[in-house]
């Protein structure tokens, strides 16, 4: 068995700098990955409500198009935002919406939506908001990732 002469370990330093390097890096794609990962989700999430709400108007909007055009008046902001955080499972607070992890910590949270027309009082809906992506270190949040969103909605006539 062969010994070493030099035990004072210089050998390992630059191992272990790799190491953290390699993990600070793995770090970072994973926390990209969850945050698109989220984007998409709450997007997704915010069509299906934004879908089913102009299916709920759908009387009222079919009634436009048998006079010809598909003009309805004005949008109801309100009702989508309930809709939207009982499908999300999102918390009003101040002027946005929490959602929160089984743990009770923060996931992310949104400005309230903002509805407007895509043409001028037809139902072609643009759904507007900023998520708010929380950047965790050490148990605190370090800064948010911000990432506005745009979701658009029509009805279409089947005949």
């Amino acid at each position: 068995m062969k010994r070493l002469r030099n035990k004072r370990g210089e050998g390992y330093i630059f191992p272990c700098v790799m190491i953290v390097v390699v993990c600070m890096i793995l770090s970072v794609v994973i926390f990209f990955a969850s945050a698109v990962s989220m984007v998409r989700i709450t997007e997704q999430n915010t069509k299906i409500v934004l879908d089913s709400y102009v299916m709920q108007n759908s009387i009222q909007i079919y009634n436009s198009i048998k006079q010809g055009n598909d003009y309805t008046q004005a949008l109801d902001r309100e009702a989508y935002v309930n809709a939207l955080c009982d499908f999300c499972t999102l918390e009003k607070s101040g002027s946005y919406l929490y959602a929160y992890n089984d743990d009770g910590s923060l996931k992310y949270l949104i400005t309230p939506p903002v509805i407007t027309f895509r043409k001028e009082n037809t139902l072609k809906i643009r759904l507007a908001y900023t998520l708010y992506v929380p950047i965790w270190f050490d148990g605190k949040i370090v800064r948010y990732a911000i990432i506005p969103v745009t979701v658009d909605s029509s009805f279409n006539e089947k005949f």
